[in-house]
């Protein structure tokens, strides 16, 4: 049996999922993006898997029509979220209502999946901006699960994982919501991880317990160990978070995401709102304004309901298209993208020291450690 060309395969683990005999784990290839791994002794050819694969089948497509300029009404959560706070909004008016609630976050190994909340805290996780592919494990059966016992299910993603999940259900639930995540690209977790173990080896951090990519105003990330932060850059002076941002380390499929349009696959679709002028705003607000884009009749009910949750105003669907480019076209492959290909041979850091930005950021990180040898040196005195 073979699934779809891997340059096409987004990671989101409808095929294994949809397994009936558990044939199908996921691995890595040589850039260490997953991909499904299929054990023949196991495989029967059923083709269940070949069905449940967006990139295979055709997908449903709602084209947005309304842009909605959006913010909590939680005032300990505008301090908080990344964006408007849309998600957390939303996540706390179905789980209060006695639905399931899908989000993702980070365990104590820093693997990241999306999994159901179980109390208000895993939402209070589930917050924040995580540059990095998620795993949905295996979310999709227990969304399936939750479904058949009647239950509203709210299921927050990328794009990709959101068509991973429809085609693995094959068919429509009144109570199903889906929300996208207006997504760039994702790296693949295993960058993020050898990337952690260099920052603790090189600032001789002893554990890191968080991590966050947004500072209150600025890209930053920090990291948290016992409630103290231990690292702490801005995005430009840090190899991870600028190679993320200037699209060097997303996986192959990612620059020709088929996502990246105005058409979209969920009930809703969420980001920052780039472009707003806030002084159009029928309400004042100095806060940070998420855009939501209306697909689906049953996106706008879901909104209907969240009067208490959440604030939204009609809005610019021209000013959101023009300022986030992943509503037009996938993110443009850049030159250095075939420097770190080339030189990745299962390290990281030493591919991303081959790329501009990596020469750059090693003479600061170079500059960083002397400066801590002779604060040492002098200190020893």
């Amino acid at each position: 049996m073979e699934l779809c060309d891997t340059n096409k395969c987004t990671g989101c683990r409808a095929c294994m999922n949809a397994c009936p005999k558990e044939a199908i784990s996921m691995g890595h290839d040589k850039l260490l993006k997953t991909i499904p791994v299929i054990d023949n002794t196991k495989c029967v050819n059923c083709g269940m898997c070949k069905k449940a694969c967006p990139a295979l089948n055709e997908s449903k497509y709602s084209k947005a029509e309304v842009c909605l300029a959006a913010w909590t009404c939680d005032k300990e959560d505008q301090k908080t979220c990344s964006s408007g706070g849309v998600a957390t909004a939303l996540s706390k008016l179905v789980f209060q209502n006695g639905g399931k609630v899908f989000g993702c976050d980070f365990d104590k190994d820093f693997n990241l999946t999306i999994r159901p909340a179980e109390s208000l805290d895993d939402i209070e996780r589930f917050k924040k901006s995580k540059y990095v592919q998620s795993s949905t494990g295996d979310s999709y059966k227990k969304v399936k699960e939750y479904l058949e016992q009647d239950l509203e299910v709210l299921y927050i993603a990328t794009p990709c994982q959101i068509d991973g999940l429809l085609h693995f259900l094959k068919k429509d639930y009144e109570k199903l919501y889906t929300i996208d995540i207006i997504c760039h690209g994702v790296p693949p977790i295993e960058y993020l991880k050898q990337y952690i173990a260099f920052l603790k080896k090189t600032y001789k951090i002893n554990k890191i317990d968080d991590l966050s990519f947004r500072g209150d105003n600025e890209y930053y990330l920090s990291m948290i160990s016992d409630n103290k932060k231990v690292y702490y850059e801005k995005s430009f002076f840090d190899l991870y978070y600028d190679l993320f941002l200037k699209g060097i380390i997303f996986r192959d499929n990612c620059y020709s995401c088929r996502y990246a349009k105005i058409d979209r696959v969920s009930d809703l679709t969420i980001g920052d709102y780039w472009g707003l002028d806030k002084s159009s705003l029928h309400k004042p607000y100095h806060g940070r304004v998420s855009e939501i884009l209306v697909n689906t009749a049953k996106g706008k009910a879901l909104l209907d309901k969240a009067g208490d949750y959440l604030y939204t105003e009609q809005a610019s669907l021209k000013v959101a298209i023009d300022h986030n480019e992943q509503l037009s076209h996938p993110s443009v492959f850049p030159g250095d993208r075939n420097v770190f290909v080339e030189a990745f041979k299962g390290d990281f850091i030493k591919a991303s020291y081959k790329t501009a930005i990596g020469k750059r950021i090693k003479k600061v990180i170079m500059k960083k450690r002397l400066k801590r040898l002779l604060k040492g040196f002098k200190s020893s005195k």
